[in-house]
């Protein structure tokens, strides 16, 4: 009996268990449906929007000296400057020997080529040095080439730059003045035909100009002439104490000299090329008076007349513009062959 009323006891705890589990079923169902209920009308209802305000902070700056002090750590220290001022002594040191090296290398084979170019110039260019030359020039000209070569390789293999450059203008300079007065030679005669040619044109320039260039009057060109008269004067000159000199002593004058001589003759000639034409004169017009005349047959005879001395007019016109661009075109630019010169 007991364990009946105990079974009992149980169903009646389970039942009630159970209706208490429906009825929180029922509860939680009923939620659900008002929170929806609620989340439907909170979509229908509009949105509201949050403003948050907020504010700026203000920056500020703050400044504040620092000391700083530097050390150095492991074996290999800073220089010092005493040190340093040392070592860049010894850099400029060791620049200077090389840079003194390098020339002394240059001047060496400087001094042995031109040993060379003189001996063999002696026997390459024996007439045109001859020429230029007396024998007791060319004879002391290769003996000092060949002193000059016993030294180099017996005293001055251990001589300076200082030793070499007063060596060098020893050697160099009497067959300079030598090779000078041999090239000066042929090219002497080379500036005096050129010369003569740029000359020659000049003048024959200023006898275009009488016909093409009528706006420039007879004293102008005749200055021009006297000019190119005065530079054959100097021409002359020269060349003849030229030849009358000495051949072996320095020129009278030097091939660069002669293209200098033209120098007023180009101010002139340019200035007058540039001159500009006048300008062509109006023709007046002239009055004419009319007669009245009261036969109709001479009035209409004077009108044709007019007629036929406007067309051979305006033909006449037609043939002087052409015969003009004919005349242009075979004309010479004499403006710019006097800027040439």
């Amino acid at each position: 009996k007991t364990e009946e009323k105990k079974d009992e006891e149980k169903t009646e705890e389970k039942k009630d268990e159970d209706k208490t589990e429906e009825k929180e079923d029922q509860a939680e169902k009923t939620e659900d449906k008002a929170e929806g209920e609620k989340a439907e009308e909170k979509k229908d209802e509009p949105k509201k929007k949050k403003t948050i305000k907020v504010e700026k902070e203000k920056k500020r700056m703050h400044k504040r000296t620092l000391s700083i002090s530097s050390y150095h750590t492991g074996s290999v220290q800073p220089y010092s400057p005493e040190i340093m001022v040392e070592s860049r002594a010894k850099l400029e040191e060791l620049a200077r020997v090389d840079k003194e090296r390098m020339l002394l290398e240059e001047i060496r084979n400087t001094y042995e080529s031109f040993i060379y170019l003189i001996k063999n110039k002696l026997i390459d260019f024996e007439e045109q040095i001859a020429a230029v030359s007396t024998q007791e020039q060319r004879d002391a000209l290769l003996k000092s080439a060949e002193e000059a070569e016993d030294w180099m390789y017996d005293e001055g293999y251990d001589a300076d730059l200082v030793v070499y450059t007063e060596k060098y203008a020893e050697l160099s300079g009497p067959a300079e003045k030598i090779f000078f007065r041999m090239s000066e030679v042929s090219a002497r005669e080379e500036a005096i035909t050129a010369l003569e040619a740029k000359l020659k044109k000049v003048t024959s320039l200023m006898s275009k100009w009488e016909t093409s260039m009528t706006h420039i009057t007879e004293e102008e060109r005749g200055e021009v002439l006297a000019e190119v008269e005065k530079v054959r004067k100097w021409i002359e000159e020269k060349v003849a104490a030229q030849e009358a000199a000495d051949a072996a002593s320095d020129p009278v004058f030097t091939s660069a000299e002669v293209p200098l001589q033209t120098g007023d003759l180009q101010k002139i000639v340019s200035k007058l090329s540039k001159k500009p034409k006048p300008a062509p004169k109006k023709e007046e017009k002239k009055n004419e008076t009319k007669t009245e005349e009261t036969d109709d047959k001479k009035n209409e005879t004077k009108d044709d007349a007019k007629e036929e001395v406007k067309e051979e007019s305006k033909e006449e016109a037609q043939d002087e513009a052409t015969q003009e661009e004919v005349k242009e075109e075979d004309k010479p630019d004499d403006n710019k062959e006097g800027e040439e010169l």
